[in-house]
């Protein structure tokens, strides 16, 4: 991902919120809080190997804390937002030292469950409201600005996004981001190179699960209440769905990913009642078809795909082309797409 890619899309965000209606902005919003989640699990699912259903937990254990202790303590947003990150971080350090020792559906299984254990946890104690939830949490506040509504809290949302796009490309680039990337298909050597791969899955764990932590975070001052069924068993699936359909192993697929599955959900919600004259979740049966007949297509995700294509593209159109194409001693090109 380009530099410029990440401050275009801050540009478009912070144009969004002033010109588009209130409910398109209400749904950018979501897909801004489901974008950092599937970032997360590009790193730790695409990139390192490791398969987690249970994400959703980290961004109910984060929006639980911060609904805690703003409303019950009388703590500022920004105080919850340290509480919600710490609790997080403990947390995470807890379950991927007992998840990841496991390997294979193994360790799918283990996130299922713990993403399980958290839901009902939710939903039972007292102190968290049972399954009512929490209401009432008060705005983030910046000096004498809240960001009490969705136009305000778009600006807040998509700035994190942003920040945490450009943090995850930074990672990836970086030295330690070759050796997450050998986690998954090459630990053995990756070892005999003095990585210690278990303590390194183990950051990664946490990082993807501190990403979930902001998610939640935002998300219980956006909406301004926190239930358990928003962190249910289905999130978690649909997290994870969000990076493989963007692209698993892409920054950009978090983003992508998002908002194909949260625009596409909605659409079909609006759509289907009134082609079948008849109320249901007629929107699930048919989201699934769509995206095994495009998981059929593109099997690396839509963005590895937008990039195969636009070669093509640049290559049928010359003002489209590549500046610069690599060349070997004979002076030939080394790519196909490059022209002589």
């Amino acid at each position: 991902m380009k530099r410029w890619a990440a401050w275009a899309l801050a540009a478009v965000a912070a144009a969004a919120p002033l010109v588009l209606p209130e409910f398109t902005v209400t749904l950018l919003d979501y897909v801004g809080l489901a974008t950092l989640v599937a970032l997360g699990l590009v790193v730790l699912t695409g990139v390192a190997g490791v398969v987690s259903f249970g994400q959703q937990a980290f961004v109910g254990l984060a929006a639980y804390a911060t609904a805690v202790l703003t409303t019950g303590a009388g703590w500022s947003p920004w105080g919850g937002l340290v509480a919600s990150l710490a609790t997080t971080v403990a947390a995470a350090l807890l379950l991927g030292a007992v998840t990841l020792r496991l390997s294979g559906h193994y360790l799918a299984i283990a996130t299922i469950a713990w993403g399980i254990a958290f839901y009902h946890l939710f939903g039972t104690l007292p102190g968290l409201g049972q399954y009512t939830g929490i209401d009432e949490l008060p705005p983030v506040r910046v000096g004498g600005f809240a960001f009490d509504n969705g136009r305000k809290s778009c600006y807040l949302i998509w700035g994190a996004v942003v920040l945490a796009l450009l943090a995850a490309r930074n990672l990836l680039d970086s030295r330690s981001g070759r050796a997450i990337r050998a986690l998954r298909f090459r630990s053995g050597m990756a070892e005999s190179c003095g990585v210690d791969t278990a303590a390194l899955k183990l950051t990664v764990f946490v990082y993807a699960a501190l990403l979930g932590g902001v998610s939640g975070w935002l998300h219980a001052h956006f909406l301004r209440f926190v239930s358990p069924y928003a962190f249910g068993v289905n999130a978690g699936i649909d997290y994870l769905f969000m990076a493989v359909i963007g692209g698993a192993a892409q920054v950009w697929g978090a983003v992508v990913g998002a908002g194909v599955v949260t625009l596409l959900r909605e659409w079909l919600k609006d759509v289907l009642p009134v082609l079948f004259q008849h109320s249901g979740n007629f929107e699930t049966i048919v989201f699934g078809v769509l995206m095994i007949a495009l998981l059929q297509r593109t099997r690396e995700g839509l963005v590895p795909a937008l990039v195969r294509w636009w070669p093509r593209r640049a290559g049928a159109r010359p003002w489209l082309r590549p500046a610069r194409c690599r060349r070997g001693a004979s002076g030939r090109p080394l790519a196909r797409r490059c022209s002589n």
